[in-house]
């Protein structure tokens, strides 16, 4: 996921889109057990600002995990966008440093994923769980415990 400015800078533009796929480790992931269920597809466009660059872009992935209130196996889809800036000297924080007129756009990817992706999946938004008493998915039948 390393895009060479210099090359751009060569051809004349200030602007290119890019789109990657990358395997991140599934530690990555705050779930515990979940991991990626494929690539992560990373896309976006790049823009030269003097020495500063700009990126715009859109991560698209699925996780696997267990439900929180069932613990049935779910597979969920994942969209987050994102935008960071990255700077031959730090100037803020949240900048990204680049050297070398190489852009790795591998750590902002591994932050975005770390802080935007879901702490918590569902099997469906309206789960009812399971029995605490018995154990019974309370999606699949009722049960006669008391509550």
């Amino acid at each position: 996921m390393v895009i060479d400015v210099r090359k751009l800078k060569f051809s004349g533009k200030t602007e290119t889109d890019f789109q990657f796929d990358y395997i991140p480790s599934n530690e990555l992931l705050t779930l515990p057990g979940a991991f990626f269920d494929g690539a992560v597809k990373v896309t976006g466009v790049l823009e030269l600002h003097g020495d500063d660059v700009y990126v715009d872009g859109t991560i698209a992935c699925a996780i696997v995990g267990d439900c929180a209130r069932c613990l049935r196996e779910t597979r969920v889809d994942c969209s987050e966008e994102f935008s960071v800036v990255y700077a031959v000297t730090r100037q803020d924080e949240d900048d990204y440093l680049y050297k070398n007129g190489l852009v790795d756009l591998k750590l902002a990817i591994d932050d975005l994923i770390i802080t935007s992706l879901p702490t918590v999946i569902y099997c469906q938004e309206d789960c009812k769980g399971l029995c605490p008493i018995c154990g019974q998915n309370l999606n699949e039948k009722s049960c006669d415990c008391k509550k």
